[in-house]
């Protein structure tokens, strides 16, 4: 599997939050904006992504995979040079901690920038870059039964709503060698080549 590099979409900018990223954003939101170059939005991620950063640091210390695709990536606005979000995606390792075909997501958006197709298109570049990664297979998320705008972004990315527990509603995204099945329908324009099975 190769590293994750910054992606680019139509809107925005998607920079890994490798481990010096992470380590500026401990020192303080304005040290990560000087090293990124960018203007921060207020409310860019909730308090308790901001209290994990030491932790999510040391899993990045621990696991150099973890490290290389990086906590998943920072959403820059490009017009605005803005750090608006992030996207997280963690690695799932299985029991003896070497990791699976899987990952989890998750991403949160700056309020000022919600309901503008910002998270489904950040979410979307990450899952298509990670399902066209050799061996990954499986992308899985979770979001509260009453986040009607979470399950608007999962659904518009083609992520099929598997299991509803009492807290949380559990989605997939797979792919089929060669192939992605998006919500058991074949996308066309999500063709993943069969060399990266």
């Amino acid at each position: 599997m190769k590293a994750l590099e910054k992606l680019v979409t139509e809107r925005l900018y998607l920079v890994p939050l490798k481990l010096e990223l992470m380590k500026a954003a401990i020192i303080s939101i304005d040290e990560l904006a000087t090293i990124l170059g960018v203007k921060v939005a207020a409310d860019w991620a909730e308090q308790d992504l901001i209290q994990a950063f030491p932790d999510i640091a040391n899993i990045l210390l621990q696991f150099p995979l973890q490290n290389e695709w990086g906590w998943g990536s920072l959403i820059i606005h490009q017009t605005e040079n803005t750090l608006i979000g992030h996207v997280m995606i963690k690695i799932i390792p299985d029991v003896t901690g070497l990791p699976t075909d899987a990952v989890e997501i998750g991403y949160q958006v700056a309020p000022l920038y919600r309901r503008q197709g910002y998270a489904s298109e950040a979410t979307k570049a990450m899952t298509d870059w990670t399902l066209s990664q050799p061996g990954m297979q499986t992308v899985t998320a979770g979001c509260a039964p009453d986040n009607i705008a979470s399950k608007r972004v999962l659904e518009k990315i083609g992520m099929e709503l598997i299991e509803a527990r009492e807290k949380v509603l559990v989605w997939k995204l797979s792919r089929v060698c060669g192939k992605k099945f998006v919500g058991g329908v074949r996308s066309r324009s999500s063709v993943v080549s069969s060399q990266s099975c």
